[in-house]
């Protein structure tokens, strides 16, 4: 059988206790990261270059032909 180690008892040990700065951090890191992909994403073709851009397009749309009207409703016959 394998060997289990237990311990019990009073070790005396105290836990490791961590700030929060390390999180803090971490979300300015995220924060800023996010803030540069932004800049990329929406703010990148509003800088510099040519303002005007001349976008033509020839779209050509075809409209179908109306349904002919009935020439006279049919008439009732007693």
């Amino acid at each position: 059988m394998a060997d289990v180690q237990v311990n019990s008892g009073g070790g005396g040990t105290t836990p490791v206790e961590s700030s929060g700065g390390s999180s803090a951090a971490w979300a300015i890191v995220v924060i800023v990261l996010l803030a540069i992909v932004a800049w990329f994403v929406f703010g990148r073709g509003m800088v510099g270059g040519d303002k005007s851009k001349d976008i033509n397009i020839n779209a050509k749309v075809e409209t179908p032909a109306p349904a002919p009207a009935p020439s006279t409703p049919p008439t009732k016959t007693p």
